[in-house]
C-alpha cells in the first residue's frame, strides 16, 4: 500500500489489534478490507518489534506477520482495477519501494515461504487450477531464487505422482501447446499419510 500520493514508498498493510482477537481472521480482514483477492493459506510469520514515535515519545509495538500467495486472478485484478495504491511487488528488484520495517518484514516472510515450499503444497497457490510443468518450475524457480533443471523437476514430480493431466491443451499457440495438469490433493494427503512429509526440494 501507498504511504502517500507525494511520496514513491510502499508499505504493508495492517490493523490493530486486541488479545481477544483471532490473528488469522484479523489478517484475512486486513487483506479484504482493501482487495477482494482469492485468499487459499495464511502463514504465521512471526512476531516482529517496532518503535514508533508519537507526540515526543517512543512506544514500542509488536507486529504479527502473515503471509499468503496471490493467484493469477489476484496479480490481474490488481494490474487491472485503476487501484493505484495498492501495488504487488517484484521481491528482488523492487524492495526498494518498501520502507525500511516492510522489507524486514518481507524478507522475513520470503524467509519462511522458501522453507514452507520445500514440503508444503503452497507453490500451488500461485498458480491457476490447470497449469503446464513449465509453469509450476517456474513458480518453484521464483520462490528459491535459482534455476532447477528441467529433467531432474519432470521426473521429480512425476515420480511424486500427485499432479492429474488435464484433456485441455492452451490455444491460439504458434508451437504445440503443453501439457496441462491439477494438483490433487488427496493424492497428496495419502502420499503424506504413508510416508510423513513429502519433500519437493
Amino acid at each position: 500500500m501507498k504511504s502517500s500520493s507525494f511520496i514513491s514508498q510502499f508499505h504493508l498493510p495492517s490493523l490493530p489489534y486486541s488479545p481477544e482477537d483471532e490473528l488469522k481472521s484479523l489478517a484475512r480482514q486486513v487483506i479484504r478490507s482493501r482487495l477482494p483477492l482469492e485468499l487459499n493459506q495464511l502463514f504465521q510469520v512471526g512476531a516482529f518489534e517496532k518503535n514508533e514515535s508519537r507526540l515526543c515519545e517512543t512506544q514500542k509495538q509488536v507486529e504479527i506477520c502473515f503471509f499468503t500467495a496471490a493467484s493469477p486472478n489476484d496479480l490481474e485484478f490488481v494490474a487491472t482495477s485503476g487501484l493505484h495504491q495498492y501495488r504487488f511487488l517484484e521481491f528482488h528488484d523492487q524492495m526498494s519501494l518498501l520502507d525500511e520495517h516492510s522489507r524486514a518484514l518481507a524478507d522475513a516472510a520470503l524467509a519462511e515461504l522458501r522453507r514452507k515450499a520445500r514440503f508444503d503444497t503452497v507453490a500451488f497457490d500461485f498458480l491457476a487450477h490447470e497449469f503446464s510443468l513449465s509453469e509450476l518450475q517456474r513458480v518453484f524457480e521464483a520462490i528459491l531464487n535459482r534455476p532447477l533443471d528441467v529433467r531432474n523437476f519432470r521426473k521429480k514430480f512425476e515420480a511424486l505422482d500427485i499432479l492429474v493431466e488435464s484433456p485441455h491443451r492452451p490455444r491460439g499457440m504458434a508451437y504445440r501447446p503443453p501439457r496441462m495438469y491439477s494438483f490433487d490433493a488427496g493424492r497428496f494427503s495419502h502420499k503424506q499419510s504413508l510416508e510423513g512429509e513429502v519433500w519437493f526440494f
